[in-house]
């Protein structure tokens, strides 16, 4: 998605009293988490990069749930009603600055799991100032307040009811930032009126979806979704693969691009290649010296492959150094490059893998370049590598299998790439014959 998500999240959710007297509807516990993580997990699932939370009402506890958004996946700013109450209208207007030039918008209260890249393309097909998303309702789930035939809306109004209107708005929308100026600034104000005025104007395209909505707006809403997350609850492999979908969409295509032509360099300057890694990451080294070796044709090196020297040096000389004293007898110089394979990417401070530090100062010591391929903020190794792919953090539960996992995929990439790879797979070279 191109576009930013803006949330609708300052209510005071006077229907859910006593249960929002203390608590903002969007933190309400819906399947045993807060009803927010549920629909930031599911727009990032959609596509979604950025959301723009439009809080007021105990708006400081949203913000210390939610954060940054980073462990959703997602960068979350903030727009803050203030000491009065903006409404839905109101409170985009004021998010403004934030949603330039154009953003979908949802409430806070709703858990909407339909195409929003489709909505997105409509929207931005459709040259109109805006979009609403309408459901063939019925008067099903709730009152029906559209009259959508041929594909455009012909009638809405929250309050003027017609007997032919079979469609409501399904509360997922899109805008473009300048229709906002419709909006009277520091007033509360409806997000509805503006839907009705851009409608008279000819100004307002829809989309029709399919798939029912859910809210927490009402007790029987808040049963009605957590039946539905029962009945659909991913199992544990269907949330880790989609874990790794996120993983691939959030990868620094650049930074790969950068690595493979430091490393293709070598060919030129006759220099080696050293592979770093410990624990899981030193198995990874070990497959990936093969590789380089038998696909590249690149001199490749991991100091892990010599067990009896590295307990040697450990026993003798001390864990820290094992890797750096391995790589002054090897000599390392100036035309080699320093490859780690790491989770963290070592961190003297924290005493984690700091044999991966001195190596490194080493490396830039002598003038060997450093590539890293690292998981979680990448440590050491992202500060003094001069090409870095760090593996993004999805779930804080599973930094480690993600990162050792996409080491093996990127070195592959790396070796399967046209400005490195001289010689055939197997398994390739038998089927093209």
């Amino acid at each position: 998605m191109k576009l930013p998500v803006a949330i609708l999240a300052g209510g005071l959710a006077t229907r859910l009293q006593p249960l929002t007297s203390t608590v903002p509807k969007s933190l309400i516990p819906i399947d045993g988490e807060p009803f927010i993580a549920h629909q930031l997990r599911m727009l990032r699932r959609k596509g979604a990069r950025r959301v723009v939370l439009c809080v007021g009402y105990l708006c400081e506890k949203i913000e210390d749930f939610v954060g940054d958004g980073s462990r959703f996946g997602l960068q979350v700013d903030y727009s803050f009603d203030g000491c009065q109450l903006l409404g839905t209208g109101g409170a985009l207007r004021k998010a403004a600055h934030l949603l330039r030039p154009g953003f979908l918008v949802i409430y806070g209260d709703s858990y909407l799991d339909c195409d929003y890249e489709a909505v997105e393309q409509r929207f931005l097909n459709s040259q109109k100032e805006a979009l609403m998303t309408v459901f063939r309702n019925e008067g099903q789930w709730d009152v029906s307040n559209v009259l959508f035939e041929s594909g455009r809306i012909v009638r809405y109004s929250k309050t003027d009811r017609h007997p032919a209107m079979a469609h409501i708005d399904y509360g997922l929308g899109a805008i473009e930032t300048h229709a906002l100026e419709r909006i009277p600034r520091g007033e509360s104000y409806d997000l509805a009126h503006l839907y009705e005025g851009l409608l008279a104007a000819g100004q307002l395209a829809a989309h029709e979806v399919k798939e029912r909505f859910y809210e927490i707006g009402s007790f029987a809403g808040i049963r009605e979704l957590e039946e539905r997350f029962r009945r659909t609850k991913l199992s544990f492999a269907a949330q880790f693969l989609d874990e790794v979908k996120q993983v691939v969409d959030r990868l620094d295509q650049s930074a790969i691009e950068d690595a493979v032509g430091i490393i293709a360099g070598l060919k030129e300057s006759g220099g080696r290649l050293f592979v770093l890694g410990v624990g899981g990451s030193a198995a990874n080294a070990s497959h990936a010296v093969n590789d380089f070796r038998k696909l590249t044709g690149i001199e490749t090196y991991a100091p892990t492959d010599n067990v009896s020297e590295l307990t040697a040096r450990a026993n003798d000389e001390g864990w820290s150094t094992i890797f750096s004293a391995w790589l002054k007898v090897s000599h390392l110089s100036d035309r080699d490059v320093v490859l780690v394979l790491s989770v963290g990417g070592g961190d003297m401070e924290k005493n984690v893998s700091p044999n991966l530090v001195t190596a490194l100062q080493l490396a830039k010591d002598v003038g060997a370049r450093v590539v890293g391929i690292v998981g979680r903020n990448g440590g050491y190794t992202a500060k003094v590598a001069d090409a870095c792919v760090l593996i993004p953090t999805i779930n804080p539960q599973h930094i480690t299998p993600h990162a050792e996992a996409f080491q093996a995929m990127i070195w592959h990439l790396f070796v399967s790439h046209p400005l490195l790879k001289q010689s055939a797979t197997k398994w390739e070279s038998l089927v093209t014959r």
